[in-house]
């Protein structure tokens, strides 16, 4: 047997006389297909819509080179495994799940070998961990005889795989492997050893689902931390990627699919899926690895601006002056963009609140409607932003909030005007940017230890004074910070409405055996906080009353962490970082790592990041943060040149909640496909519109495999469970 869609394009295209053998061994019964997704990704950094196109691209190549429904995934070695998978799972027609990386948690011993797997929406798989604990398993009796005893289900569940041979690397099973198994068929004192496919066994397994325990929500992994931050490059250009894609393809899809360039988005797509390997995106390959694998990234984003601007010239009117914003996201943009070189002013209108001119660069504080489109034109000249030194109290300030801050840019006090209540605790500091040894038992790469907070080193300080930013878009704070052996510059933005502030950063970086970390010490009192995953969140303890939540002090967030009381919070941000702690009343974020092995030099060299601080009213649910989370990493895309008129996407989606997450051209046919996910974790309702009236909606599945009955109108009424994900397409 053998997973990875992937592995078997490259045999396909570079040996083809052995994929013929490949596709002979399956017809004859001889070899597994494994999986069903491109590669055996990592499961907490990938984000929701590349999760998906996983499975898209990894079941689609399986039927249509073998003729092959795979029903399992297999990721034997990735380092946890998202609360959200069980349900793009059962939407993908995959009910089985095996893996055994969890056997290395550190604190804790899991709890099962086959059970009931239930995700965040209550969708349920059969998980397999093979009792011997290992992936590259040498058919002894030993091994064989653990497999039995150490079997959480023994006594119910009859039969357990062992994944035996050179698994890690693909070498597969050694003569002697073969030989042992053989003599194990039937030998005394140990349990039967068959030859066998996994998929059987599996299904034998679910005759016991009535019997077998479940466990809800993510597979936290207790190791492996480290793989949240290690390399940071390779994390910052796959989400702009997952961004550019998402971009793209809805402004291809709404410029017509009869010119919609399916072969490069299959490409882009799969280069985007290669590098989500599990030893590729979460940092612990070789320095080649990175080499290659951020330009590729870099020219996925590339060549999606190229693609949207082709697109815009088939459905935009061209005019000289003019510049188009597209708003990808399914809640309205308000923030400031940069316009394109050699803009001097812009218009002000319904969609433009102020323009600001600061040295080169012409910038615009405006609105662009959800899934919509404004028009800007180059006109005038923007009043230049005041800057020089500051001088007395460091304050950035507007009608909703007031921020102060010393002369290391550390946030001394942040007063919410709406709520009158202050967020910062008393005798702590915010923007707390702290720098500590970091020496892991193992696996240097892969891993932080928790003492690592018992050692830190040194603080960011500030070089040459602070510089004060004045505009009527956003003012802000400048300053260069050094940290160890590091550079950092700075800037602190504020915009002239709403309560973001953003701490724009870019790092020098030059340490070893380090990690960087920022600390937001907050006044609120709860005790859980909810992390962002896949078209979804979790909910994690802040405390630590248990072993199995004090084993959680690093873990997966995607563009935001949140700790809100009932009716107030306040959420941490970032554009392209993924570990997060947050236990008591801190949001902390790990920014940058630095191993030395296998990587000597991993993360040396220039870094780009941003993070935000977001107080809010109400808790997550009744918030801005996922709408302020949008504004920070998909932004809006520029077509310049382009004027929209009355251009709209051929499509509306109506709902508290409810996200448009991808339009696009379907993979087997010429129609239009929409994805729409549920992202509070609230029933609601929803109503789907076309804008013309001759299309119908067809519930699909993640697949577009299996259709339902098309809708009676132009308009579909429904409703979603919490972090519903559901596809349609538009015939």
């Amino acid at each position: 047997g053998a997973s990875q869609a992937q592995l078997y394009a490259f045999t396909k295209q570079h040996y083809p006389a052995l994929y013929a053998r490949i596709k002979q061994a399956v017809a004859a019964g001889r070899w597994e297909v494994q999986g069903g997704m491109w590669v055996e990704a990592d499961c907490n950094l990938i984000g929701g819509e590349s999760m998906v196109r996983q499975f898209v691209h990894g079941k689609n190549f399986f039927r249509d080179e073998f003729g092959i429904d795979v029903k399992n995934l297999w990721l034997p070695d990735v380092f946890g495994y998202s609360g959200n998978l069980p349900q793009m799972l059962r939407r993908a027609g995959m009910d089985y799940f095996l893996t055994q990386k969890l056997s290395w948690n550190r604190y804790n011993k899991f709890p099962h070998n086959t059970f009931i797997w239930r995700g965040i929406d209550g969708s349920e798989v059969l998980a397999h961990f093979p009792p011997e604990d290992c992936y590259n398993g040498q058919v002894t009796p030993a091994e064989v005889v653990r497999n039995e005893w150490n079997n959480k289900e023994a006594g119910l569940v009859q039969e357990a795989i062992s994944l035996f041979g050179i698994g890690n690397g693909g070498g597969g099973p050694k003569e002697e492997n073969i030989e042992r198994a053989l003599r194990l068929h039937n030998l005394n004192g140990c349990p039967r050893f068959h030859f066998g496919f996994a998929q059987p066994v599996l299904e034998k397994m679910a005759t016991y689902k009535a019997d077998l325990d479940t466990w809800c929500g993510e597979l936290y992994f207790e190791l492996h931390r480290g793989t949240l931050t290690t390399q940071a490059a390779i994390k910052r250009w796959n989400r702009r990627a997952e961004e550019a894609l998402r971009a793209a393809e809805a402004l291809c899809a709404a410029a017509g699919t009869g010119t919609y360039p399916a072969a490069d988005f299959d490409t882009l797509w799969k280069t985007l899926l290669i590098n989500q390997f599990h030893d590729i995106i979460p940092g612990s390959s070789i320095h080649r690895v990175y080499a290659e694998a951020v330009p590729q990234l870099q020219d996925i984003v590339k060549r999606c601006g190229e693609l949207a601007m082709a697109a815009a010239g088939r459905m935009l009117a061209s005019e000289g002056g003019a510049l188009t914003l597209f708003n990808p996201s399914s809640t309205p943009f308000k923030g400031v963009v940069r316009l394109p070189a050699g803009w001097t002013g812009v218009r002000k209108d319904a969609c433009v609140k102020a323009v600001q001119s600061e040295g080169d660069a012409c910038m615009a504080r405006v609105a662009v409607p959800a899934n919509g489109f404004a028009t800007l034109r180059n006109e005038g000249r923007a009043e230049a932003a005041a800057e020089g030194p500051a001088t007395g109290a460091l304050v950035l300030e507007n009608e909703s909030v007031r921020y102060t801050f010393d002369h290391d840019l550390r946030l001394t006090g942040a007063f919410d005007k709406e709520a009158q209540r202050e967020l910062v605790a008393t005798g702590a500091a915010g923007n707390m940017l702290e720098l500590f040894d970091d020496h892991p038992h193992n696996f240097d790469a892969w891993d932080i230890e928790e003492y690592y907070r018992t050692m830190r080193v040194g603080t960011a300080s500030a070089e040459g004074g602070v510089m004060r930013i004045d505009g009527s878009a956003r003012s802000g704070l400048r300053a260069v910070l050094r940290i160890g052996k590091s550079v950092l510059t700075q800037t602190v933005w504020l915009e002239a409405d709403g309560k973001r502030l953003d701490f724009v950063t870019g790092a020098d970086w030059d340490e070893r055996h380090k990690l960087l970390r920022v600390a937001f010490p907050t006044t609120i009192v709860s005790d859980e906080a909810k992390c962002e995953i896949q078209y979804g969140h979790v909910s994690r303890a802040t405390h630590d009353n248990t072993k199995w939540q004090y084993a959680q002090f690093e873990a997966a967030g995607h563009r935001w962490a949140d700790l809100s009381e009932r009716d107030y919070g306040v959420a941490l941000l970032n554009d392209s970082k993924y570990g997060y702690r947050v236990k008591g009343g801190s949001l902390e974020l790990t920014l940058l790592r630095s191993p030395t092995e296998p990587d000597p030099l991993a993360d040396v060299g220039r870094h780009e990041f941003t993070y935000s601080i977001l107080p809010h009213v109400g808790d997550l649910a009744a918030s801005d943060v996922r709408a302020n989370a949008a504004v920070l990493n998909q932004g809006v895309t520029q077509l310049d040149g382009f004027a929209a008129g009355g251009t709209a996407l051929p499509i509306t989606v109506e709902g508290e909640g409810i996200e448009l997450a991808v339009l696009k051209r379907a993979e087997k046919s010429g129609c239009l496909v929409i994805r729409v996910v549920e992202a509070r974790g609230l029933a609601t309702g929803a109503v789907l519109r076309s804008r013309d009236p001759n299309r119908r909606f067809v519930e699909t599945d993640l697949l577009e495999w299996k259709d339902g009955v098309p809708s009676a109108t132009a308009e579909v009424r429904t409703t979603f469970k919490p972090f519903e994900i559901r596809t349609w397409k538009l015939v």
